[in-house]
């Protein structure tokens, strides 16, 4: 743990070293003979770093003119590239004399041995609210005007999300997903991310019935015949378990093609519980069925007990509410999930995460 403080701060004087050369090279308008807009372009290109991380970089250099408290500090090794870089960008909206008289105010936050750097920001945050709280509506615009969302595509299908959102919208998402991304029990061993990421799920899922996608499957890897995979619309490759696994909660629609590719004939068969049967679902149950999941059962999708294929009926004693995540998780690893009947008409799952244990087997309820 030392060495690894110890070479933290060999990074933070190799930073310190960095952003002196910053502003000599943005002066030189080196950036242009790369072809980059900005210096900032291409310091995230030369460098392989984040754009957040490159434009981290350039507002310090840019900003520590106007602190000299911190940049002493910086170059010293007394203060840490976080630290620096977030006092930076406290400042960079406020005139000289602001910055004057703010810098000595979060550097000894800065150095204070409780304080974050979170601290830092908010204490800088306030400081500006402060000096101009008759601009806090332009200040409020100018972050709407700065959000942004992207979906990237990675070299094996997943998708990479990344983007700012203004303090309304993130409190919006956060609402929406933390009460849904909890720990359920001390055999649930996903970290936050993975959480959050179930939860949008679920939230996305609406129990199976907003979300629309188009997957392309054949009649036999659909009943189990093959294993060949299905592929979403923008020819992702789906795995044939999977597949299936959709199947279960989707509408299926037939598309007859020629050999040539062109559609000859289209057709739909329903295979999703009736809404009847849905209400009836959520008559019975209060949330999904799943052991210490408390995702409330109208976010749920309407699972099949004994599995659709090979012979699961779309009876009302063999659907139960599951969340999208742990559908997914059930569909997996069906060997791992005991169904338990409470005897009132509904039923419970349990899960066995770790590998080493295995349910009781199941027996058919009658």
């Amino acid at each position: 743990m030392a060495e690894i403080v110890a070479l933290a701060r060999a990074i933070d004087l190799a930073e310190a070293a960095i952003a002196a050369r910053l502003p000599i090279a943005e002066a030189g308008k080196g950036h242009h003979l790369f072809g980059r807009r900005s210096i900032g372009a291409w310091l995230a290109a030369a460098t392989g770093s984040r754009t957040a991380r490159a434009g981290e970089r350039v507002t310090l250099s840019r900003q520590l003119p106007r602190l000299p408290r911190t940049a002493g500090l910086f170059a010293s090794g007394r203060l840490s590239f976080g630290y620096a870089a977030t006092i930076a960008s406290a400042t960079r909206h406020l005139d000289d004399a602001e910055t004057e008289l703010a810098e000595p105010i979060l550097v000894e936050l800065a150095q204070a041995s409780a304080s974050t750097v979170e601290d830092v920001a908010r204490a800088g945050q306030t400081i500006i609210e402060t000096i101009d709280p008759d601009g806090r509506l332009a200040r409020a615009a100018a972050k709407t005007e700065r959000q942004h969302l992207t979906i990237s595509d990675t070299a094996d299908g997943m998708g990479r999300l990344r983007g700012l959102l203004d303090p309304e919208l993130k409190m919006q998402l956060k609402t929406w997903l933390e009460p849904l991304a909890v720990k359920t029990d001390s055999t649930d061993l996903r970290n936050h991310g993975r959480r959050m990421a179930d939860a949008l799920a679920i939230r996305l899922s609406q129990g199976g019935r907003r979300t629309v996608m188009h997957v392309s499957v054949t009649e036999q890897t659909l009943t189990g015949q093959s294993e060949e995979p299905a592929f979403l619309e923008d020819g992702t490759a789906v795995p044939a378990e999977d597949a299936r696994r959709m199947a279960y909660t989707a509408e299926l629609r037939r598309v007859l093609r020629d050999a040539d590719g062109i559609m000859r004939d289209f057709g739909r068969a329903r295979r999703l519980a009736s809404a009847d049967q849905r209400e009836a679902i959520l008559a019975m149950y209060r949330t999904c069925c799943r052991e210490g999941c408390d995702v409330p059962a109208y976010l749920a999708e309407i699972d099949h007990i004994e599995p659709w294929y090979p012979t699961g009926r779309t009876d009302l004693d063999n659907l139960a509410p599951l969340c999208a995540a742990d559908n997914k998780w059930k569909s997996r690893h069906p060997d791992r999930v005991e169904v338990i009947d409470q005897g009132d008409g509904t039923v419970s799952m349990r899960f066995y995460r770790y590998s080493k244990l295995r349910p009781r087997r199941w027996t058919d309820r009658q």
